[in-house]
């Protein structure tokens, strides 16, 4: 199993990391331990990968997906 990953923007701190992490230990019922990266394109937000499975919560993402709304119509 690969290790899991957290890619965060470069201005979050520490207390925001863990503060992901336990959420997703949460939910995944064990405990994890993240491969932590900082991406200056994120804007915000982050983005996990976990056992193969991609949670893309970053403002970049939501923009693109804001983008493809407005050139849809």
């Amino acid at each position: 199993m690969k290790k899991p990953k957290l890619t965060l923007p470069d201005e979050a701190d520490r207390e925001t990391a863990d503060y992901i992490i336990s959420s997703f230990e949460e939910l995944f019922g064990r405990p994890l331990d993240f491969e932590i990266k900082t991406d200056s394109s994120l804007l915000g937000g982050f983005v996990a990968e976990i056992d193969g499975c991609v949670f893309d919560s970053s403002v970049s993402s939501k923009l693109a997906d804001i983008r493809r709304i407005l050139m849809k119509n």
